[in-house]
């Protein structure tokens, strides 16, 4: 993930829509619409294709209003995860990186709610 145009767009809105984390209020119809801009700017990125897929996972289970806590939780645990990997990826730049990391910390923190 290198900082194309939307791909840094949809960090800067969602490390906006987090803050730090563990006190942010994220309603499911906006986290549809970041998960949908991720998948967009995310698209035949070789190294994100896990991401992707539980970002796609996560979107769907938000959509179909049934909302689990834990199936949440297990979602962006992972994702934070995935996160984390690839802004250690020697392709991705400092500042990136560097923000990777911080929305890798905000999702774990943001989990920690369900």
């Amino acid at each position: 993930m290198e900082g194309t145009t939307l791909e840094t767009r949809m960090l800067a809105d969602t490390l906006g829509a987090f803050g730090e984390g563990s006190a942010s209020t994220i309603s499911p119809e906006r986290g549809i619409l970041l998960l949908e801009g991720w998948l967009n700017a995310l698209r035949g990125d070789v190294g994100a294709e896990r991401i992707v897929a539980e970002a796609g996972v996560l979107r769907d289970h938000l959509k179909s209003g049934n909302i689990d806590g834990d199936t949440v939780r297990h979602l962006l645990i992972n994702m934070a995860s995935h996160t984390l990997a690839i802004s250690n990826e020697p392709s991705v730049d400092g500042t990136t990186s560097g923000r990777l990391k911080q929305l890798a910390s905000a999702l774990r923190n943001f989990s920690s709610q369900f």
